[in-house]
């Protein structure tokens, strides 16, 4: 089977699956999970990390360059079946997978905060944060941190600087509740005589 079926037939049979994506020159990244959804252009993923489903990813499908189902894959996915874990398995958001620009405003449209990664390590970036605008070339963020604070300005990432999308996961959708801003620095003032 070549990519594209193999795709295919895993999101038709939800099938368990590792998929090695190619982010940079020399650099592939892992990808595991059940692929959801599909177009010619976009892949989703629903992620699985130690027989947990966690959050949708999105990746250019030419990204892929191969889909993995070996023998201990199959087991794997023997297992999720036995515990029930495939009947969650689904695709709970209608995104338009037309291009950069639609899927962003359909995660945007469902309310969901993102992350945003360039997985390319000489070029790597990680952004998460609610979707501020989109245009035709970029999306714009207000990033979050650690301490949940939102930077004043909102960050603009382009197209060719996306490797992986990844909206409605735990980390991000509990973060996102206790979100704030910074308060404004408070300027002294001379007190005159």
């Amino acid at each position: 089977m070549n990519v594209s079926e193999k795709i295919k037939y895993h999101c038709e049979n939800k099938k368990y699956c590792k998929i090695s994506r190619k982010v940079g020159k020399h650099a592939y990244e892992k990808t595991h999970g059940f692929i959801v959804d599909y177009n010619e252009s976009f892949v989703v993923v629903q992620e699985n990390h130690d027989f947990l489903i966690c959050g949708y990813l999105i990746f250019p499908l030419t990204s892929i360059s191969k889909i993995g189902f070996n023998r201990n894959d199959k087991y794997f996915d023997k297992i999720l079946r036995l515990e029930g874990v495939t009947t969650i398995v689904c695709n709970k958001h209608k995104i338009d997978l037309s291009s950069w620009e639609n899927i962003f405003e359909s995660i945007k449209s469902l309310g969901f905060n993102i992350i945003i990664e360039n997985e390319d390590p000489e070029d790597e970036s990680f952004d998460v944060g609610p979707i501020t605008k989109i245009t035709r070339n970029s999306v714009f963020i207000r990033y979050f941190n650690a301490q949940g604070f939102l930077d004043d300005e909102p960050t603009e990432i382009t197209w060719d600087k996306i490797t992986l999308v990844k909206f409605d996961d735990h980390y991000t959708n509990t973060f996102s509740k206790y979100l704030r801003e910074r308060k404004p620095k408070k300027t002294k003032t001379k007190i005159e005589d």
